[in-house]
């Protein structure tokens, strides 16, 4: 079945379910959220439908399966190299004489020289003998034994199972229900699943960001900018000037300076001198280091969306995603 047939395919499903259609597509459902398994579902699709419409539910199946692989295949491209014309010299040129131009040293004429290419003859290759060289080996004495190999049915594991992101496939199918489910036909476009998987890097992003710096030191530039994340943190039991010397803190494209007209010039970039400085002096007001931490964990998770609760700004999402993480610490199993 083509890639464009999945309309018709459900379509044609939905016309024999009749009113099992609502029980068929939330089994559907479950099976997306890994709440059944895919032989649990066969299971229940079989008992909406008869014997003569199964290949219905197959086709409905390998349809869906079709689109969301359509999205997933790379571009090939194979490079060929620069072509370049052979340069052919025939035997003519190789007999011409090299004529080198005339010049003047003091007032002194030099003729010209002529210089003449001889053609040296091809050596002629020598006869090799390989009687009695050669003795024939068969190539199959050489491989390795084959082990027979009993073929195993692959097991469908999900992004959370292989700690990986959400591939173009996968999403396609987790909206595609979603879309049929809220009652749109035509399932969705491939450029809402773009969306999508950008949003789900930036969203990662921004909750690792939020992560680190619950952790560590870092500076802010332009009171909304972070970076230097690792670095000490000032103390704040320590009497310092730090926030007057700072210059950091701000960027400005321009200064005010009284002997340029108009008074607006670019400003100066600081010197290597006194970035030093600027260290020296920061790390001079800072706490000491302290020892290594350990790898990130979901308590630290835990912990930080309960601090920066604008990482998920949605209430209803914040609160179940903070259940599900509760119960996975004070109950593993």
């Amino acid at each position: 079945m083509s890639v464009l047939d999945v309309n018709l395919a459900r379509k044609n499903l939905m016309d024999v379910l009749g009113e099992s259609s609502k029980s068929y597509f939330a089994h559907l459902k479950s099976w997306f959220c890994m709440k059944t398994t895919k032989e649990e579902f066969d299971r229940q699709a079989r008992l909406f439908l008869k014997t003569d419409q199964v290949h219905l539910h197959n086709d409905f199946l390998l349809a869906i399966v079709t689109k969301c692989q359509s999205l997933c295949q790379p571009s090939t491209y194979v490079y060929h190299g620069v072509k370049h014309k052979p340069t052919v010299v025939s035997e003519v040129e190789k007999i011409r004489p090299t004529i080198v131009p005339q010049r003047k040293v003091h007032s002194c004429e030099i003729k010209p020289i002529t210089v003449t290419r001889q053609v040296q003859p091809k050596n002629k290759p020598l006869s090799v003998n390989f009687d009695n060289r050669f003795q024939p080996v068969s190539p199959v004495s050489l491989l390795p034994p084959s082990i027979p190999r009993t073929i195993e049915k692959p097991q469908v594991r999900y992004c959370s199972q292989d700690l990986t992101l959400p591939d173009a496939g996968l999403v396609h199918g987790r909206m595609l229900v979603a879309a049929w489910d809220v009652g749109l036909d035509h399932g969705c476009e491939d450029k809402a699943i773009k969306l999508i998987l950008a949003a789900t890097k930036q969203f990662l992003r921004e909750l690792i960001v939020a992560i680190v710096t619950n952790r560590k030191g870092y500076r802010i530039r332009e009171n909304k900018v972070i970076y230097s994340i690792g670095q000490p943190t000032l103390n704040p039991w320590l009497h310092n000037s730090w926030s007057v010397h700072d210059s950091t803190s701000n960027s400005y494209g321009t200064e005010i300076s009284q002997l340029a007209e108009p008074p607006h010039v670019p400003a100066i970039p600081q010197t290597i001198q006194n970035a030093e400085r600027d260290s020296a002096f920061y790390l001079a007001c800072t706490t000491e280091q302290v020892t290594s931490l350990q790898p990130i964990s979901v308590l630290d998770v835990f912990q930080t969306l309960q601090v920066k609760k604008s990482v998920i700004p949605w209430h209803t999402v914040h609160a179940v995603n903070m259940e599900r993480i509760s119960q996975r610490l004070y109950h593993p199993n």
